[in-house]
């Protein structure tokens, strides 16, 4: 019964690890999505390209664009009776396949691309929201409306506080870099010390 316990709190541990649930999530997601793609490309894209390259050469579509290599197998069509090519004893490039799969990959990437610019736009948006620096406006809005000044007065001098707060911030980072350039760094004070060292030897000669 212990043994069980032990085994029931790992497995919980396991399932509620951060990266578990992530994968979980991300499974789920990527399932759903392949089935958003599947159905634009197969459903929509698709015949769209099929519709243009038959109006285009008179053919099949897609399915029509093939190469044959070598002499193609015929058998004999049950209906009509005449000879067709057996193709699947027949070797030859399918362009129509190789098509499809290159507007499947296409299509992948706009809408992972598509996606990800509108979360990271939200996630900038949170951020804008949510932020240090919006929590600080709000407080400064605030603080200085009790002191009788309109919400539009309020922001905009919240708005000079922290961009003075800002430079000011700026300024002493710049202060503070150009005091670390300007002292002297271990190899120069070695090289004066070895300097005084050779002069002061030299003048006891």
């Amino acid at each position: 019964m212990k043994k069980l316990k032990e085994l029931w709190g790992e497995f919980k541990k396991f399932i509620s690890r951060g990266n578990v649930v992530d994968m979980a999530v991300g499974v789920v997601i990527g399932t759903a999505f392949t089935a958003i793609v599947n159905a634009v490309t197969k459903g929509i894209l698709m015949p769209l390209v099929n519709w243009a390259v038959t109006s285009a050469t008179g053919g099949q579509g897609l399915e029509g664009l093939r190469t044959v290599l070598g002499t193609p197998a015929y058998v004999l069509d049950e209906v009509t009776g005449a000879q067709i090519i057996d193709w699947a004893s027949t070797n030859f490039i399918d362009w129509g396949t190789f098509i499809n799969a290159v507007i499947d990959f296409l299509l992948i990437a706009l809408l992972l691309f598509t996606i990800l610019k509108v979360f990271v736009a939200l996630q900038n948006a949170a951020k804008g929201v949510n932020g240090e620096e919006a929590k600080a406006k709000r407080k400064l809005v605030r603080a200085n409306m009790k002191s009788g000044m309109s919400y539009a007065e309020a922001s905009a001098k919240a708005d000079e506080t922290i961009a003075a707060e800002k430079k000011a911030a700026e300024d002493a980072k710049a202060a503070e870099e150009a005091a670390a350039a300007a002292k002297p760094t271990t190899e120069q004070l070695l090289a004066e010390i070895r300097d005084l060292l050779a002069a002061s030897k030299s003048d006891k000669e």
